[in-house]
């Protein structure tokens, strides 16, 4: 009996076990992997973002007018994607994230909402620290300032007692 129970449990779980197919260009990819899966346009986006400047530019143009010609969740998170965290030579993060805020979440899939949503705060948290950097900018060139102005202040004080030590 518990030899046929563990061969139950055992035919059970390698019955979940996801099943794998051949795809001539990557390996083997999981089944479940589906077009509108956001596991699929990470990949994508992985592949994409090595590519040459020229190859990128293209990318972008054929993925914008994929979205005019079919606006759907599938096409917004692909175009969105690469405008996000796609390299700089393509990369529009206030397009990518006008993109994300119309996404019609009934639309869209669980995975596209929550691709959306991570892209959405990738974007935010980005845009914080360039704020950040500039906001720290700004203070560090003040002070350098400051520190400029103190300096001419005490070069005038020594001046001055130079001048009176001279004096007497």
């Amino acid at each position: 009996m518990p030899r046929l129970l563990a061969l139950l449990v055992f035919v059970s779980l390698a019955a979940c076990q996801p099943m794998t197919v051949q795809r001539s260009d990557e390996g083997p990819v999981p089944v479940t992997v589906r077009v509108d899966n956001a596991a699929y346009w990470l990949e994508e986006w992985y592949r994409v973002k090595e590519l040459p400047e020229d190859e990128l530019v293209q990318i972008l143009e054929t993925r914008k007018q994929e979205f005019e010609q079919l606006p759907g969740p599938r096409n917004r998170l692909r175009l969105a994607l690469l405008l996000a965290a796609g390299p700089a030579p393509v990369r529009d993060q206030a397009q990518a994230q006008r993109l994300l805020k119309e996404l019609n979440p009934a639309e869209a899939s669980a995975s596209a909402k929550a691709l959306a949503a991570l892209l959405d705060q990738v974007i935010a948290e980005q845009r914080w620290s360039v704020d950040k950097m500039v906001e720290q900018r700004t203070r560090i060139e003040q002070s350098e300032a400051r520190i400029e102005e103190l300096e001419r202040q005490l070069q005038e004080l020594t001046d001055i007692e130079q001048s009176i030590q001279q004096r007497n």
